[in-house]
Parts: structure tokens; C-alpha cells; sequence
């Protein structure tokens, strides 16, 4: 009977050609738990994809190097298969499988019990009414008579921490961090040679670049997965589409057909074309041809044995002694020799059976000789690489084609075209994300932090949206803390996770979890001066050292994060119209030091990065809802309907109703609120048809917008 456990050698083997690369730093710690006296079982952490599997595997792999660790070729792996061990449903065939597991592992030396999806397992054990055998596991691990691998994501970690009150004495967690540098682009390359064997195109190194480049700076977008997951995924993806596409039509004759439609070709151009297309065309109809052969030879072999079954009920079952004795029917020996089995009827079948069968096999062969000469000039490089993240990701290729220099010598400007009258503090910020970027010199801090005081409504949240959008390609790349929501002591706990035993042990911190699945962010914490002073010891951490710790002990890193707070602390100063933005400023860092600790204060980049927003003057105001209007009129174009709103009216309008006080916010609420019900209650009373058009006018004496339709021509 089945026990459900495979060997690290069957495992091994089952892995042709496996090699573990870019893994020597936790490969060292992993074999040093295993040869610990106390807590040698072991629980893998990390975000899927991170390759927890590949480690355990690494282990049955270096028992065969030529200078093994002594105390770990002793260890005997066993992998459990959680899935057929469930399989049955039967609770007592269950209990009775999982002790034959235990009891086979203890007649091994030092076993060693891998289990790969421990959340999995956890939770089967309660679906099933089986969480003694957790208990039992744990006893014999307590008692030294077992050690555990156990190998968890990011999100079942709790979970698995919270199903034994032993668990945390027992094990010890190790954090399977994402590989970087040289070895993400190592690991990268040796899985590369497996995706060339499967889709039989050669991958070029720039391609590999481009795709951990990519999968890198966006990891919002496309797979979810972690590194090296992610960068294999797309490598895998954007292998399938280009070989598609290529059998479709060659690159060759593509690339020449785009030479053509641009009117820069050559007479020999056209005749390349032909010749290319005039091949590929012969290659296709062989492909086509043996397609038809293949789907004819199936036919007959399915009527064949259709047949042979017919005859075999016929003179029915031959007795179970001959069965179990006589050769396979599908020896051609046998068979052809006019001895064997079975009425001559019988034998000729199964030698028209055999020669459809070898056909097959001939026409695979034939196949793969003909798309192996298609394959043979197929190259993936970095910009099929491109096209395919575009695909994925929704970004557009050529955002993804900008290199980081393109992008921060255009920072400056990009920020400036987003946010009107704000050119002092976009400066700041564009100069200091720069050198941060290009002349960076402590790796272990986030690569800048910026604390932004300023009235309400002037841009500093937009900077930040916009600092994601330029840097990241996406302004949800942002991530947003309100910290009034954080002006309770406890809340600090939703930050990094509630100690065990408490509500919420399971979910973990939403900061370190977030850090976690993606490092490169723009963090915002909004607010900042409504949060508990305890929030601020964590916010001392992150700025200093880089990390955070979570409540079930693992690092979450923030050296590739931007981090950006904001607090209006200050306001007033930057709201009096009698001083200058520098005395403003003067008065701003009065009031912050008289709120928060200097060392905190200190913090951003000696307090060069704290950056004051000052409030909007009227032409910026009247910008700000120029692009608002605009974005109004284009979003009612699909009605055909046309929005007319001049600038003088648009000046009227925000010389009457904005409040420095209260910041650019208002004015488009009173668009929404005011003039756009308007417009859209006549489209809906069917009054206004397509070609219909609006002009506005703002009336400063009831201080409302009025509305004049003129309807299409008929």
C-alpha cells in the first residue's frame, strides 16, 4: 500500500538536469539549522515563486557533489505528497496512510520530512478531521526522532505558525528572500536553456537582461509571482507569442515587407522577399501534408482497435495464466513470426496496428525536421521581449523602451507639466530621486524620503502619484497610508501584524506585506502628524535601516522604496500672504520641531528633504481646472456632444470661489457637483442629440453655473 512519500533521489531524478544556482547564502544557513541541537526543523518563508522547492531539492542534489557536507549526506528526504495522501476522503484509509509514512521514515537514517505546501497541509488536516497528525508530527520532531521541512508563502505563514503552540521552539523560520544582481540573472539563465529546449528558439543574453529589467522596475504589472518566477514566466510568454508569430511569417520577410511599406527598398529587397516567402510557403504545405497523414493514420488506428476488441469479446478472454506469461502484443517479433496469440485475423490487425503506429512515429519525425529548419533562424531578443511585457502589462512599449537615464533627465520637466505652481518643490524632489538614482551611496536606506508640509490641496499627494507614474510607469504603483487611521496605539499592529495570539496574528502587517511582494514602491504616509507616536519608532526604522521587522520574524526591505510623508504642520505659514516662501519655510521648521523629534526630522537627508508646498496662486488654479475641463469635454465626445467652456469664463469662475485655505480640491467638486449634472440630465431627457453642444457660463451673482444648449442641425 501507498505511503505518499518519494525520495529525495526519486525527486532528484524526476528534475533531469536540475542545478541550483544563486542560492549559496541560504543554502549555508538552511544546512546549519538541519545540524542544529535544538529548534533543526526548519520553516521555509517566502513570497511564491521564490523557489522554497528548489532549495529542498539542492539539498538531495549536493549528497552527490564531490566534496559533500559530511552531516548532511546522512539526512535521508522524503517528500510527501499532500494531495494523494487527501485523496480519498477516507478519514481511517488517511490515518492509516499517514502512519505508514511515519513509521517507514523512522526505519531510514536521520529522516527528514519535507512537506511543500505546508498551508495546504494544515488545512487538509482540519478538512479532514486529522489534526493529530500534526500532533504526531510534532512529537516525534519534539522527541529527535524526525525533522521537518515545512515550505510556506508569504500569506499562509501565520497559518502554519499558529497550528501547534510548539511550532516556535521547534523550527526555525528561514526567510527565502528574492535573488538580485548576478544571481537572479544567473538563475534566470539556466532556466532560459530549459525554455530554448521546449520551444526550440535560441534566447539571447539581451532578452534575459530585458526580461529580469522588466519583470524588476514593474513588478505591479504582469505575473504576480516572485522573483525568479516572474522574470521566467514572461521569458516563457514571450517565447510562445514569437514563435507563433514567426511561423505565421518569418521576422525575415517581416522586416523586409516594413522596408517595402516605407519606400526605402531595393530591387533585391522584393526578390529576398519571394525567395523567403516562396521557402516558407514549401515548408508550410509539408507541415500541412503531415497534419492530414497524421489525422488519417489516428482514424485507422482507432477503427483498428476498435476491432480487435470486437474479436477479443468474440473468442473471449484468453485464460489468466497465459495473460499474465504471454509477451506484449505489441511486439513486432512475436507478431510477424506467425506465432503468438490470437486468429490470423487478429495478427494481420495488429501488424496494420504496428505499421500505422510506426507511421506515426515517422511523420513526428518529419515534423520535427521541417519546424527545426523554421526554428533555425529565430532568435528571441530584447524587443520581442518588450512587446510581449506590453501585452501583458498594459504599459506601452515605448514607456517600457525608455532607459533610466531618459527617464530622470525628463523627471523634472514630467513633474512640472502635472503639478502647476509648485516648480521650487519639484525641483527639490526631482533633484534629490536623481542623485538618490545615479550617486546613491548608502544601499541600505530607502533610496529617498521626503517629509512635504504645506496647506491642503496643493499637490502634495498628486507629487507622489506622479513621482510612481514617471519612475514605475503606473501611479498605482503608489501606496497610500491615511495615518488617521493609525492614531491608536494598537493600530501600529496593522502595520506589521499583531503579535501571536491576538486578532489578526494570521494577516500579517499590510506595510511589511506589501514590502514584501514588491520592494520597489513609492510609499506615501499622508498626514503624518495624526498618528500615534509609537508609529513613529517604526517610521525611525524604515528611514534609517532600511527594514522592518514583522510579527512572525521576517524582514521586510525598503532599500529600493521611495517613501514620501506629508503633514500639515506648518500650514499657516505658507497661508500668509504678507512673507515669502523662504520665510514660510523658516517658520514651518519652527513649528516641526516643536511637534516632532529632531532625530526624526533628521532623518531626511538632514532635514535637506523636507520640503515645503506653497499654496496656489490663481493662474495655477486656473490651469488646474483648464485640464479638468478638458478632461470633461473628451470623456463626453463619445456622446458627440461638445463642451465649450472658454478661459475667461474659467477665470471668473476661480477668481469667485477659491479658498487658499482650502486648496485646489473644491473648484473640480463644484464641476462635478454643479455643471456636470446639468449636462448630463439633458442628454438623458433625450433634449440634447449628437452633434449638441454646450457653452458655460458662470454667474457670479447666484454663483452657479448656467448652461446654454444649441441642438445639431437636422
Amino acid at each position: 500500500m501507498a505511503d505518499h512519500l518519494t525520495t529525495g533521489t526519486k525527486m532528484l531524478e524526476a528534475k533531469s538536469g536540475f542545478n541550483l544556482i544563486g542560492r549559496t547564502a541560504e543554502m549555508s544557513k538552511l544546512c546549519s539549522i538541519l545540524v542544529q541541537k535544538s529548534s533543526n526543523s526548519v520553516l521555509l518563508v517566502g513570497p511564491a515563486g521564490v523557489g522554497n522547492t528548489s532549495l529542498c531539492l539542492g539539498l538531495q542534489a549536493m549528497k552527490g557533489e564531490d566534496n559533500p557536507p559530511f552531516d548532511i549526506v546522512s539526512k535521508s528526504l522524503f517528500f510527501l505528497d499532500v494531495d494523494s495522501l487527501f485523496s480519498s476522503g477516507d478519514p481511517n484509509e488517511i490515518d492509516a496512510a499517514f502512519r505508514r509514512a511515519l513509521t517507514r521514515m523512522q526505519k531510514s537514517l536521520e529522516p527528514v520530512l519535507i512537506i511543500e505546501d505546508a498551508g495546504d497541509f494544515v488545512d487538509a488536516c482540519r478538512g479532514h478531521g486529522a489534526t493529530h497528525f500534526i500532533n504526531s508530527m510534532n512529537g516525534m520532531v519534539s522527541g529527535g526522532k524526525l525533522q521537518v521541512i515545512l515550505e510556506t508563502s508569504d500569506s499562509d505563514a501565520s497559518k502554519v505558525l499558529s497550528w501547534h503552540s510548539d511550532i516556535r521552539e521547534s523550527y526555525t523560520i528561514l526567510d527565502v528572500t528574492e535573488p538580485e544582481g548576478e544571481d537572479l540573472r544567473a538563475i534566470v539563465s539556466a532556466s532560459a536553456l530549459t525554455l530554448q529546449k521546449h520551444h526550440k528558439v535560441k534566447i539571447s543574453e539581451d532578452a534575459i537582461a530585458t526580461a529580469v529589467d522588466l519583470t524588476q522596475k514593474y513588478r505591479q504589472a504582469g505575473s504576480s509571482a516572485a522573483q525568479p518566477k516572474r522574470s521566467i514566466e514572461l521569458l516563457d510568454q514571450a517565447l510562445a507569442y514569437y514563435r507563433l508569430s514567426a511561423h505565421a511569417e518569418p521576422p525575415a520577410a517581416a522586416a523586409l515587407r516594413a522596408t517595402i511599406a516605407s519606400g526605402r527598398a531595393e530591387v533585391h529587397d522584393r526578390e529576398r522577399l519571394q525567395q523567403i516567402m516562396s521557402v516558407h510557403a514549401d515548408r508550410q504545405l509539408k507541415l500541412r501534408q503531415f497534419h492530414d497523414d497524421q489525422k488519417s493514420a489516428e482514424i485507422e488506428i482507432v477503427k483498428i482497435e476498435e476491432q480487435l476488441e470486437v474479436l477479443k469479446q468474440k473468442s473471449g478472454e484468453a485464460p489468466e495464466e497465459v495473460q499474465r506469461t504471454a509477451p506484449p502484443a505489441s511486439s513486432f517479433a512475436q507478431l510477424t513470426s506467425g506465432g503468438g496469440f490470437g486468429s490470423r485475423e487478429e495478427q494481420a490487425l495488429n501488424e496494420r496496428l504496428i505499421s500505422f503506429r510506426n507511421a506515426l512515429a515517422e511523420h513526428k519525425k518529419a515534423y520535427e525536421a521541417v519546424t527545426e529548419e523554421m526554428n533555425a533562424d529565430l532568435l528571441l531578443d530584447a524587443e520581442a521581449v518588450v512587446g510581449a511585457f506590453a501585452r501583458i502589462s498594459g504599459i506601452p512599449a515605448a514607456k517600457l523602451g525608455e532607459d533610466e537615464k531618459a527617464i530622470l533627465r525628463d523627471l523634472e520637466g514630467n513633474l512640472k507639466s502635472a503639478l502647476f505652481g509648485q516648480d521650487i518643490a519639484v525641483e527639490k524632489v526631482a533633484n534629490a530621486i536623481k542623485v538618490s538614482k545615479v550617486g546613491r551611496r548608502n544601499k541600505e536606506k530607502p533610496q529617498a524620503a521626503f517629509l512635504l508640509p504645506g496647506p491642503s490641496g496643493v499637490g502634495k499627494t498628486e507629487i507622489a502619484k506622479q513621482v510612481a507614474r514617471q519612475l514605475l510607469g503606473d501611479p498605482k504603483a503608489l501606496t497610500r497610508f491615511d495615518m488617521s487611521e493609525y492614531m491608536e496605539r494598537h493600530a501600529v499592529s496593522k502595520l506589521i501584524g499583531a503579535p501571536p495570539g491576538y486578532e489578526g496574528f494570521e494577516a500579517g502587517g499590510i506595510l511589511t506585506n506589501a514590502m514584501r511582494t514588491n520592494r520597489n514602491r513609492v510609499i506615501l504616509f499622508d498626514e503624518i502628524e495624526k498618528a500615534h507616536p509609537d508609529v513613529f519608532n517604526l517610521f525611525l526604522q524604515i528611514l534609517d535601516d532600511g527594514r522592518l521587522t514583522d510579527n512572525i520574524g521576517r524582514v521586510a526591505d525598503f532599500s529600493d522604496a521611495i517613501i514620501i510623508m506629508t503633514t500639515n504642520i506648518g500650514q499657516p505659514h505658507f497661508l500668509d500672504d504678507e512673507i515669502t516662501h523662504e520665510q514660510a519655510m523658516e517658520g514651518c521648521m519652527v513649528d516641526l520641531d516643536g511637534t516632532y523629534r529632531p532625530e526624526f526630522l533628521n532623518r531626511f537627508n538632514g532635514r535637506q528633504n523636507i520640503v515645503g508646498f506653497q499654496k496656489l496662486e490663481l493662474p495655477s488654479i486656473e490651469k488646474i481646472i483648464r485640464r479638468e475641463v478638458d478632461d470633461l469635454t473628451s470623456s463626453y465626445q463619445e456622446h458627440g456632444v461638445a463642451i465649450h467652456f472658454t478661459d475667461e469664463q474659467i477665470s471668473i469662475f476661480c477668481a469667485d470661489r477659491y479658498e487658499p485655505r482650502v486648496g485646489a480640491r473644491g473648484l473640480p467638486g463644484m464641476i462635478n457637483s454643479d455643471l456636470e449634472p446639468k449636462i448630463v440630465n439633458a442628454l438623458l431627457d433625450q433634449s440634447a442629440g449628437d452633434g449638441a453642444s454646450f457653452t458655460i457660463h458662470y454667474d457670479t451673482a447666484s454663483r452657479r453655473f448656467e448652461v446654454e444648449m444649441l441642438r445639431a442641425a437636422a
